[in-house]
């Protein structure tokens, strides 16, 4: 069983979402009482200074970034916080494919052929924090919506947004680092572009190195430039990118609709504004199948989390200033145990230092 962070198919209430409309409640806008004056309405001035204000709850961003990627993306809730996978060398190289099995005829000597368990990956929850101070003074005065709640909402956001950064930032070292999907690709599937930007002959020879599921990979992640780099490098050759139908949550119509989004090879392409791009204008772009069936032998990329905070992926925890403090405030904090993971090296390929427009 998955566990989203953000709005999928069949899930009409994201995880995100739910979560911080349990902290904050409904977000719709609500009447301030009272008027903006005392004046009679004999001009188009003093009407106005009766009408009501009406604030809408929550602090909202001027402008967000673009997770896209979070529409797919799964958490999978893990037992001591750690994941194992032990993994094989690939069963015969291509020099010898061959002999991968005995064609068997009368008195054939069948080939010994045992696996061994060759690679033992571990990967471990690191956690991912922040915090917040409440006045308890200006709650008790303001009544309107909950300072609490207006916090608690922006401070989910932050560990959403880095955690959806940490798959591109490199693992620090630390003791709650964990490893980024840069860390984790196999060095013979990272293709270089060195300062050019993409085209589709490299475009589609990363696809094709990884080979997971039969190497029908199911997402293509890359910051917004990047996405219209991959598009100039279809429209270069006249042509344009297949395109899929995806759900998405339109706000007019306040349900789910379907959408077409860029793809390669039916790969969506999914933007994800966290991952960088240098100082230089270079970034990355990530092939990948996301997502695990044991019941098949599929083994992708995934989001991991300690089993028990699977449903609702933070932990909050407060403290009051303590006794004899000179001021009256709460401090609040919220954390994310969590980490990645990816089961068979094939499940991702990387193109670097891509060039992209400004």
């Amino acid at each position: 069983m998955w566990t989203y962070l953000g709005a999928t198919s069949g899930c009409a209430s994201p995880l995100f979402t739910q979560h911080c409309n349990s902290v904050a409640g409904r977000n719709e806008p609500e009447s301030l009482s009272g008027t903006k004056g005392k004046h009679m309405a004999t001009s188009p001035v003093n009407a106005a200074n009766l009408t009501q204000e009406q604030l809408s709850r929550f602090l909202i961003q001027t402008i967000e970034y673009k997770l896209q990627i979070a529409q797919i993306w799964p958490f999978m809730g893990v037992l001591g916080g750690k994941l194992r996978y032990e993994r094989t060398n690939t069963l015969e190289s291509v020099a010898n494919i061959n002999d991968m099995a005995t064609i068997l005829g009368d008195g054939t000597a069948i080939t010994e052929k045992t696996a061994g368990a060759d690679t033992s990956k571990t990967f471990t929850c690191g956690e991912l924090a922040t915090r917040y101070l409440i006045d308890y003074n200006a709650q008790d005065r303001y009544r309107f919506q909950s300072l609490d709640a207006v916090e608690a909402v922006l401070a989910c956001a932050r560990l959403k947004y880095m955690y959806f950064r940490k798959l591109d930032l490199d693992n620090g070292g630390g003791s709650g680092d964990f490893d980024s999907l840069y860390n984790m690709v196999d060095a013979t599937l990272k293709f270089d572009m060195a300062g050019v930007a993409p085209t589709l002959p490299v475009l589609q020879q990363t696809y094709h190195a990884a080979s997971a599921n039969a190497g029908m990979l199911n997402c293509i992640m890359c910051n917004a430039r990047a996405s219209r780099a991959i598009i100039k490098a279809y429209n270069d050759v006249d042509i344009h990118p297949q395109q899929i139908e995806m759900d998405w949550f339109d706000p007019l119509a306040n349900r789910t609709v379907k959408r077409k989004v860029n793809s390669i090879n039916g790969a969506p392409i999914l933007i994800n504004d966290m991952v960088a791009t240098d100082g230089t204008n270079k970034t990355r772009i990530y092939f990948m199948l996301v997502g695990e069936s044991c019941d098949r032998g599929v083994h992708g990329v995934t989001g991991i989390v300690p089993l028990d905070l699977k449903d609702k992926m933070f932990v909050r925890r407060e403290s009051s200033e303590p006794s004899g403090a000179t001021t009256s405030r709460i401090n609040v904090a919220y954390s994310m145990p969590v980490a990645t993971a990816m089961g068979t090296a094939g499940a991702l390929s990387i193109l670097e230092n891509v060039l992209v427009a400004a």
